[in-house]
């Protein structure tokens, strides 16, 4: 009969740990930097539909540079919360005029402006509000074109503005969600 022989057990678990939150923080400043160059059209101002690759991306090889990546990023989320307060539901006897809720929760650090489209393709713009400070919104909009009877779901997009270093505005963040518009007779 055989003894089986003891084995040595190594820290498998943990180096397989390292290496998925290594592969996780990486991809998640791909995911960023694909964003903005997009968002930017570009390092040269062009729009050509190419993402390229992200300069500021560093390969991670010890514990150290992870951890540190992790603060960055748990830093940078922290930064980066929408808060919108609205209701859901918005009405209008013409299709134009529409009795809403739709605010800038007094929670977020930035301003920011709402876009609303008819299409999910987000290719048929019905309202762009200007700048709207935290702790502002709107109770009635007017649409740019009037919707036909009847419901309506609408996708709304929140980008949020800051002020770069240069004095320029850029987008800080950006988020979708959709709402219902009733029209009425």
């Amino acid at each position: 009969m055989e003894t089986p022989a003891e084995t040595k057990r190594t820290p498998a678990s943990s180096n397989k740990a390292v290496i998925i939150i290594a592969a996780a923080v990486i991809i998640a400043v791909a995911i960023v930097a694909a964003a903005f160059i997009v968002l930017s059209g570009g390092k040269d101002g062009s729009d050509d539909g190419i993402i390229g690759y992200a300069t500021e991306a560093k390969v991670m090889l010890d514990q150290d540079s992870l951890q540190a990546a992790m603060d960055e990023a748990m830093a940078n989320a922290r930064d980066g919360n929408v808060g919108l307060m609205y209701k859901n539901d918005a009405f209008s006897d013409d299709g134009v005029n529409f009795e809403c809720y739709i605010a800038n929760s007094s929670a977020n650090a930035y301003d920011m402006f709402l876009t609303i489209y008819a299409d999910l393709e987000l290719t048929d713009q019905i309202f762009l509000s200007g700048l709207v400070p935290p702790g502002s919104g709107f109770e009635r909009i007017t649409l740019n074109r009037p919707l036909d009877e009847g419901d309506h779901t609408v996708y709304v997009s929140l980008t949020q503005v800051d002020i770069d270093e240069n004095g320029q505005q850029v987008i800080k963040n950006q988020v979708m969600h959709t709402m219902d518009f009733h029209v009425g007779e």
